[in-house]
């Protein structure tokens, strides 16, 4: 069962992967938002469309659907963590950067490297934009996030 929440998790980062070769890394010590990021664990509360409709979850594809399953955490040494909800077992890490001026979040997971931009980030709201299957087709959506009270 982890081996397939590991692919599951891969393979939508490797699905919303954005490229960009050469980035400046920044410790997240350095910046705001950074200290924002690691503040608690945040969970996928929903998928919107640009305009902030929310997609049902029924429309998104197995990949994305298995992300509301996992809590993501992420530690001061650019680490990163997804949090089975129920056992809160580490399904999967990797690590993580803020880059482009604190404009994108470079999260790098199992050997996938995917890149969000940053919608929105406060101590109560994430939102990441990127490329997400909705019935099939891939759009622009954005991943919403709110942190986890422990």
């Amino acid at each position: 069962m982890k081996l397939v929440n590991l692919y599951i998790l891969a393979g939508f980062l490797m699905l919303t992967a954005i490229s960009c070769d050469k980035d400046k890394k920044v410790d997240p010590q350095e910046t705001d938002k950074g200290k924002v990021l690691v503040n608690s664990p945040w969970r996928l509360t929903s998928v919107t469309d640009v305009s902030g409709k929310a997609i049902p979850q029924n429309q998104l594809n197995l990949q994305t659907q298995a992300i509301y399953l996992f809590d993501i955490q992420f530690f001061d040494n650019n680490v990163t963590k997804a949090l089975d909800r129920t056992s809160k077992q580490v399904i999967n890490g990797g690590t993580w950067y803020l880059i482009e001026d604190d404009k994108v979040l470079d999260i790098e997971v199992s050997q996938f490297k995917g890149k969000f931009v940053i919608k929105e980030l406060s101590r109560s709201k994430m939102s990441l934009g990127n490329t997400v299957p909705v019935n099939g087709v891939n759009q622009e959506a954005y991943l919403v996030f709110e942190p986890v009270v422990q």
